[in-house]
């Protein structure tokens, strides 16, 4: 109780979290809450009139499901409901919110509808890809469009465990997508004062000089995103070599590179410390510069956490407060909840936060483990420290969302913090010194090789033996398990009690329970598949045996089944082409022509191709 008592926000936003959760799952509870809310109401008033004890606690569950409802409210109100659409031609006005990225013969933005001739649509937002024309003016952040077109719900192809772009996209609030044509559009240059869209084109421009100083194209790629969170243009090649190392989170502007800029400050001001009322000037100036930095970068859902969370960090310093650092971590969260709800359900929130409280209660401990003075000890196994302890939080959401595991990330981390630190440094020297082109032509070659030697040690660490171990599926309870085990963990090493380490053994035994029951049931298991993609493809199911039938072999992406393959616990696929001429045969599996028999089924490959349309 003394734990939570000194941290009144985690329990202020247990409540709230709950009550997200029961409007978005479970919103009939909600009549429950209201009903308790009344009843307890009057019980509590008696019983305070009294001067009974159980009236505290009374109150506590009242001010709990106060709470929850609040909580609830919020949700609701922040998702209106999504309009229907007519089947017609709409004419709009529209604010362009982000700077556009060419996409073949079209570019690609999001839009914000001002006005249209369905008052419904105004105020939403729009994935909008806009024909690629010379004749066309250019559209930059804060650029005004007016346009006649259809506009449809983003919806996703209907595959078997496919990502859920749908719900990915209403998460950042895009629930339609158009296409514009130079026909009937009229687009307008910025004249906004919004000091977000003016952050956007800001930003623009320091990408444009990095375009035109930097000599590779893979430096601006990864240098681009690791200091002004700009990822549209990195190239799969780059995307892989980081994410087998488990260095991905370097290329997202994150709490890394906040809490760097953010230690940078602390220590450029600590002087202001020794003036009369230093501490509040430095507050401002530090918080100024870091919600400065998170406005250029495109106030991204991590900088925004990052941010969030080292000023309420700031603020508590400020006031004297022996606040403790959980406190400041929820209080964040909070207020992040409070503004967006939606954020809970964003794979990024939930890695930011566990890997903060996993850092901030077992790097201390794993300190502690080797003590030595000696810089070339200590800072590489501080390093190590904080490496393994942010996995421990991090690797259970981590196998959930992305089925596999980067053996190496500890290693990594040797190169990509070091790096980060340098390129993070360089590139802010860079733009300081861009009014002196020799100085800044130097600084780009700097950049250009350094980070040359971070793609190189990068790609050889992904190289090595077992780098990566794929195709790793667990549900979403196995998840609860394995976070389960962590928090008993956790309770047995504060109180050294046997029964907390019983209980995690326990939450153990049931994730390798469940684990191989979904794998023996997987070992039965007897389907087809029809995928919707207009390279028609089949795929045929049997046990961990499978066969995948293609109009064009060449055309089919590993991204169309890859899933199914994790999910479904299946061995590498035996891939035919769809022909008149193709012949197969196997124990359980025979193709002949347009006949196929499978197991004691037979198929015409006509009748299961016109089920795809």
């Amino acid at each position: 109780m003394n734990f939570f008592s000194n941290n009144p926000f985690i329990k202020l936003l247990g409540f709230w979290i709950i009550g997200i959760l029961i409007a978005k799952y479970l919103p009939i509870l909600l009549l429950a809450f209201i009903v308790w809310l009344i009843i307890g109401s009057i019980w509590f008033f008696k019983l305070y009139q009294t001067k009974r004890y159980p009236f505290d606690f009374i109150g506590s569950l009242l001010l709990a499901s106060i709470l929850i409802l609040l909580s609830s409210l919020n949700f609701k109100l922040q998702h209106p409901s999504i309009p229907r659409l007519p089947n017609r031609t709409i004419e709009f006005s529209a604010i362009v919110l982000e700077n556009p990225q060419e996409k073949g013969n079209s570019i690609q933005t999001v839009l914000r509808i001002e006005q249209a001739d369905v008052d419904s649509l105004i105020g939403f937002k729009l994935l909008t890809w806009v024909q690629k024309d010379s004749m066309m003016p250019t559209i930059s952040a804060g650029s005004s469009i007016f346009a006649s077109t259809q506009i449809q719900s983003i919806e996703n192809s209907g595959n078997p465990f496919e990502f859920d772009y749908k719900s990915y996209m209403a998460l950042q609030g895009i629930h339609y997508c158009c296409y514009i044509s130079k026909k009937g559009t009229t687009v307008l240059e910025s004249k906004t004062r919004n000091l977000r869209l003016q952050a956007e084109n800001f930003r623009e421009r320091l990408l444009d000089q990095l375009r035109l100083a930097l000599a590779k194209q893979e430096s601006f790629e990864v240098i681009s995103a690791l200091t002004l969170g700009y990822r549209k243009e990195l190239s799969p090649e780059t995307r892989e070599s980081f994410t087998d190392t488990g260095a991905m989170h370097v290329l997202a502007v994150s709490g890394l590179h906040v809490g760097l800029i953010f230690l940078f400050l602390l220590q450029l001001f600590k002087f202001l410390n020794r003036l009369i009322g230093g501490k509040w000037i430095k507050l401002i100036v530090i918080s100024t510069f870091l919600w400065g930095y998170a406005m250029i970068t495109g106030f991204s859902p991590s900088v925004q956490r990052a941010t969030t969370m080292f000023t309420f960090l700031l603020v508590a310093e400020t006031l004297n407060r022996r606040s403790s650092i959980y406190n400041s971590i929820a209080a964040s969260a909070f207020a992040l909840l409070l503004i967006n709800p939606d954020i809970l359900f964003a794979v990024g929130f939930q890695l930011s936060y566990a890997a903060v409280l996993s850092i901030v209660y077992f790097f201390p401990i794993m300190e502690k483990l080797l003590s030595s003075q000696n810089p070339f000890i200590k800072k590489p196994w501080q390093l190590l420290c904080v490496s393994l302890s942010a996995q421990i939080g991090t690797f259970p959401l981590s196998l959930y969302y992305f089925n596999q595991f980067p053996v190496y990330f500890w290693l990594s981390n040797f190169i990509v913090i070091p790096a980060a630190f340098a390129l993070l440094s360089t590139t802010f020297l860079f733009f300081l010194t861009s009014a002196i082109p020799p100085l800044c032509h130097f600084i780009a070659f700097i950049l250009d090789n350094t980070n040359s030697v971070l793609l190189y040690g990068l790609q050889k660490i992904s190289k090595l033996p077992g780098a990566v171990v794929q195709q790793i599926s667990i549900s979403g309870w196995e998840l609860t398990c394995l976070f389960a085990v962590i928090i008993f963990f956790v309770l047995f090493i504060n109180f050294k009690k046997a029964r907390y380490l019983q209980f995690g053994l326990l939450c153990f035994l049931c994730f390798l329970i469940i684990g191989l029951k979904t794998k023996f049931d997987l070992l039965d298991q007897h389907q087809v598949i029809v995928y919707k993609t207009k390279n028609q493809t089949i795929h045929f199911i049997d046990g961990r045996e499978n066969y995948i039938l293609s109009k064009d072999t060449a055309k089919l992406s590993n991204y169309l089944y890859g899933n199914v393959l994790t999910r479904l616990w299946l061995a590498p696929p035996i891939i035919l082409p769809i022909s008149y001429k193709t012949t197969y045969i196997s124990n359980n599996f025979i193709l002949n022509d347009d006949i196929c028999q499978f197991g004691d089924q037979t198929f015409n490959l006509d009748e299961l191709r016109s089920m795809n349309k």
